[in-house]
């Protein structure tokens, strides 16, 4: 059975709990990692300077503490990322949502489904591992 390593539990720790526990569920059924929890500001502004984040301090989900989102991975074939492997994000994603939901957690979306609709055709801005709580 998969498990976190203890940077990804370090990054996770800086997470909602319900975050926390949603994602320590979802390493027993798929072997991810954990890119990110809580961003400082020169965190974040980096990460939109790069692209991967549309968000500047202090608007991310990121940014609070603790951290309403959380960035993953999932490992592939000989314990690699694989950015291009799309079907294996959206399964992940897919996961995801069905342990959130198993949870009673039903305040959550993915960067491909920023509405919540179950559509992730037509997003403007794709971030595959990114996982975040909605407070509306």
């Amino acid at each position: 059975m998969p498990e976190f390593g203890e940077k990804s539990k370090a990054l996770l720790a800086t997470c909602d709990p319900d975050l926390v526990l949603v994602m320590e569920r979802v390493v027993r059924l798929v072997d991810i990692t954990i890119i990110c929890g809580h961003r400082s500001e020169a965190d974040q502004n980096a990460a939109v300077a790069s692209g991967n984040s549309k968000a500047r301090w202090p608007n991310s989900r990121h940014n609070s503490t603790p951290s309403q989102a959380v960035d993953w991975a999932p490992w592939g074939p000989g314990n690699t990322i694989d950015w291009s492997d799309t079907s294996r994000f959206f399964y992940t994603a897919g996961v995801i949502f069905g342990v959130a939901i198993e949870l009673g957690i039903d305040n959550i979306r993915n960067g491909a489904d920023w509405r919540r609709d179950g559509r992730t055709k037509g997003q403007t801005f794709e971030d595959l591992g990114h996982t975040e709580l909605v407070k509306e």
